[in-house]
């Protein structure tokens, strides 16, 4: 995986509105069940990035505070040095929510602030992932994206969806489009604005004949966090994911439970098992 892409795994705490079909949400339910005991079991010294992006899917799947208080217990010691980043310090804002935590006392530390303080003239970082992070967590802080955070992420869109650079001379890929749509959604924007409508045609134009999706699109082999984050964006959007990208990205969980970065290469399972675990869960995410 290309490094920047160590950041997409986040997800989100937002409230979705289109619940998979039933017949589909059953084999996603399995899926993500067995997802998350992997994910439970396979990540007790993950880096603090990874383990802030844990702490967000096992609370999609439904794990409770018993679970989550002593990751987010080690978090908190951890983060400080980690997140210096507008996009780092929204991972631990995302976590703290999900673990039932304060984001703005979470050890000492206002993890809130450290987004927000690197706001300027729209961006709050350099890349799409630091853009789009950050609006999420500001979002689950309970506060409201600045519209010109907005305005300026409208207008970074290049002829189809998002650069990573967030630039709009930059190659556009599925993942920063994805993530990029998501936070958009979660901020309330609408799926009929005109930028947004433009993207998701085209993020949905860059699946293969199975339905999944990979990061440089043009019908490339599935993987699975670009194919997660199309089933995130989706749901934040009001959509109902098709169920062949469903089926795509559960054609990727090994028997083991753990998803793996495409059928061919194992990649990092525990990267890709936590985006998928999010984009399996039921519709329904809360941030209690």
């Amino acid at each position: 995986m290309r490094a920047g892409r160590t950041h997409a795994a986040l997800a989100v705490l937002t409230l979705v509105v289109a619940a998979p079909q039933a017949g589909a949400a059953t084999a996603d339910g399995r899926a993500a069940e067995r997802a998350a005991t992997w994910l439970a079991g396979n990540s007790a010294g993950a880096p603090a990035g990874q383990q802030a992006d844990v702490i967000v899917a096992l609370h999609a799947a439904g794990r409770g505070r018993a679970v989550l208080a002593p990751r987010l217990a080690r978090l908190g010691r951890d983060a400080p040095p980690y997140a210096r980043t507008a996009g780092a310090a929204a991972k631990v804002v995302m976590a703290a929510v999900a673990a039932g935590g304060d984001p703005r006392r979470l050890a000492g530390v206002d993890y809130v602030r450290r987004v927000t303080s690197r706001y300027a003239s729209g961006r709050y970082g350099a890349t799409a992932f630091d853009q789009a992070l950050s609006m999420l967590a500001v979002t689950a802080a309970g506060d409201r994206v600045p519209a010109s955070a907005i305005r300026a992420t409208l207008a970074a869109r290049g002829d189809g969806g998002w650069s990573f650079d967030l630039s709009r001379s930059g190659r556009d890929t599925a993942d920063a489009t994805a993530i990029v749509l998501e936070a958009l959604g979660t901020a309330g924007v609408r799926r009929a604005d005109p930028g947004v409508r433009g993207a998701v045609s085209w993020m949905l134009a860059q699946r293969n004949r199975e339905g999944g999706l990979n990061y440089a699109g043009a019908g490339r082999a599935t993987e699975a966090n670009s194919t997660a984050g199309a089933i995130r964006a989706l749901r934040a959007l009001g959509r109902t994911p098709p169920p062949t990208t469903r089926a795509a990205l559960r054609g990727l969980q090994d028997r083991d439970g753990g998803i793996r970065f495409t059928r061919s290469a194992a990649g990092s399972r525990l990267l890709a098992t936590t985006d998928a675990l999010i984009a399996l869960g039921d519709g329904a995410l809360s941030r209690s």
